[in-house]
């Protein structure tokens, strides 16, 4: 998550907000209203759409037998990503898993509501599933400090995952991979898409961002540094085709035919870290 500037009351809204579920009343931010714009709905790979917001990520992964959605942005997104799933040509009904990323307000907000309305077990690395119960944040996490401010809906059931347990719907198995730093329990997320006999490694990339309240300062946390780097590693040696970030914006392109997107987005990762911690040095 790239944390927002303030957070604010927008008494205009609350009209609106209350004639809405709990579930589903916004979360007013600096960056929500840009966050949470409409796009249509894409495909990234054959058995892969976007169905997220202009800058909040929602990943759906299809199969005949069901569908499975990752991430949820914020509590108002529900609404926008399940208008994009059916524009899609999706039943959400259909919707068997939700898969979380990380559990911080821009990408578990939703879930609970997209949980209710379709009717779908979630799953979460499983540090993250004490953010996710209990709303907002993991007591480990670099953003904990911003306490109930970032409060967002929680969700009573999750499914716990560690590292290489898969999700299977039918014929398409998704494999959990660890990327925690950003956010205790960050999960990236990988499948196959094939059409045709040919076969494509998709990747859904967690967070590798070292954001933070300003008192915090990762130079004094050498376990969460240590957790950003491993993080980077892991993702950058994976098979990858096609990624997608929980930030649509923050997947850079690759600056040779040689460097997968995921290898291209670990090594930026790796980089924002170094100047985060040669800031923290300079104080």
């Amino acid at each position: 998550m790239i944390l927002p500037l303030a957070f604010t009351a927008a008494l205009s809204f609350a009209p609106l907000a209350a004639k809405l579920p709990a579930d589903q009343k916004p979360f007013e931010c600096s960056r929500c209203a840009a966050w949470n714009e409409r796009v249509e709905p894409y495909r990234l790979a054959e058995n892969t759409w976007y169905v997220g917001t202009k800058g909040l990520s929602s990943v759906l992964v299809v199969d005949d037998e069901g569908l499975v959605l990752i991430d949820g942005g914020l509590p108002q997104s529900a609404a926008v990503i399940l208008d994009n799933v059916r524009k899609a040509g999706f039943d959400p009904r259909r919707i068997r898993w939700i898969l979380n990323s990380h559990a911080h307000f821009d990408h578990a907000g939703g879930i609970a509501a997209l949980a209710r309305l379709t009717g779908a077990a979630v799953a979460a690395g499983r540090d993250g599933v004490v953010a996710l119960t209990r709303a907002p944040y993991h007591p480990d996490d670099p953003q904990a400090g911003f306490g109930v401010a970032s409060r967002y809906p929680s969700v009573k059931h999750v499914r716990a995952i560690d590292n290489g347990d898969t999700i299977t719907v039918g014929h398409t198995t998704i494999t959990a991979v660890a990327s925690p730093g950003h956010a205790p329990g960050g999960m990236s997320w990988r499948w196959k898409s094939c059409h045709d006999g040919t076969c494509r490694d998709v990747v859904y990339l967690d967070s590798l961002n070292p954001v933070s309240t300003d008192a915090y300062r990762f130079s004094d946390h050498p376990a969460v540094v240590a957790a950003l780097r491993a993080s980077a590693d892991r993702l950058a040696a994976l098979p990858c085709d096609v990624a997608m970030a929980a930030h649509p914006d923050q997947l850079p392109t690759p600056k040779d035919a040689a460097t997968t997107p995921c290898a291209a987005y670990a090594q930026e990762g790796r980089e924002n870290l170094r100047k985060r911690l040669e800031k923290e040095d300079a104080k």
